[in-house]
């Protein structure tokens, strides 16, 4: 007669499993549940959003609805898009991405009125889309009498000539930098300018801040009001951040934003104005 093996530790094996699928879903559900939260396109941060763009111009590119392309962009909060648009392409064409990128971005932008670089080269014509169910007319064949033939003219050919383009080709200093603490000018700013040594303003660079425990990305050229090679970036109170162009510049540290104290002797805090341009006897264009 054989012994019967005993069942013990498959009872324990299989009660410990249970008893750990219990705990795991009491955690995940009562501890330290998952919240979800809905953010808006507005919200989003400097290269999602450029993304979200992207994803916008490709959508553009194979619809052609440029209404819906406007609505879309309007979610983003951007005060001029067209222009936002345009600086992303233009980033993209001297960055050397995907084609199919290039001509997106191109595309929309031209639709919304901005004139990127790469627009010589990636053209931003959409032919319309037909109408469901309308009328294609047939060719129809008809002998036409052969005129009298005359002298035909020598054809004139018109190159037109393409906007300059500003390619950065060489490295980028900081020559210039200034406080301000000032009742009338807005506080809490990092204002970059980047220019030829013409002072000519740059577009399309790419600045990147850093401060300890993030860091974001952004291009110059957003605000062509105020400068074509201008971006700014507001800080917050208590932290120290850097600055660099990326691939360009040696990274300028030591921003803080501590406060100050304006003429008037309110507490503030305090706007810097970095200065940008190619090395004294170099060339930017």
């Amino acid at each position: 007669m054989r012994a019967s093996k005993p069942r013990f530790p498959w009872i324990a094996l299989l009660a410990g499993l249970i008893l750990g699928f219990s705990g795991g879903l009491y955690y995940a559900w009562f501890l330290n549940p998952v919240n979800l939260v809905n953010i808006a396109p507005s919200q989003l941060t400097s290269a999602d959003q450029q993304a979200y763009i992207l994803l916008i111009s490709e959508a553009y590119l194979h619809d052609g609805d440029l209404e819906r392309a406007r609505e879309r962009l309007a979610t983003l909060g951007i005060r001029d898009v067209a222009q936002a648009v345009a600086v992303q392409a233009d980033s993209a064409f001297l960055a050397g991405a995907d084609t199919l990128q290039i001509r997106a971005l191109t595309t929309l932008a031209e639709a919304l009125g901005a004139q990127p670089m790469a627009a010589d080269i990636f053209s931003g014509t959409i032919a319309p889309t037909p109408v469901a169910g309308s009328a294609i007319p047939t060719a129809t064949s008809e002998t036409v009498p052969s005129p009298t033939p005359s002298p035909s003219p020598t054809p004139i050919s018109i190159t037109p000539t393409p906007t300059p383009l500003i390619v950065v080709e060489t490295e980028l200093e900081l020559i210039g930098r200034n406080v301000i603490c000032d009742d009338e000018y807005p506080a809490g700013l990092i204002e970059i300018y980047v220019s030829t040594e013409f002072g000519r303003g740059i577009p399309a660079v790419e600045v990147q801040v850093m401060w300890e425990g993030g860091e974001d990305t952004f291009y110059t050229g957003l605000k062509p009001e105020v400068n074509p090679g201008y971006a700014d970036f507001q800080m917050e109170p208590g932290q120290v951040y850097t600055v660099t162009l990326v691939g360009l510049s040696e990274p300028v540290v030591g921003i803080d934003s501590s406060d100050c104290f304006t003429g008037s002797g309110q507490i503030s805090t305090p706007t810097y104005q970095l200065f940008f341009a190619p090395p004294q006897g170099e060339s930017g264009e």
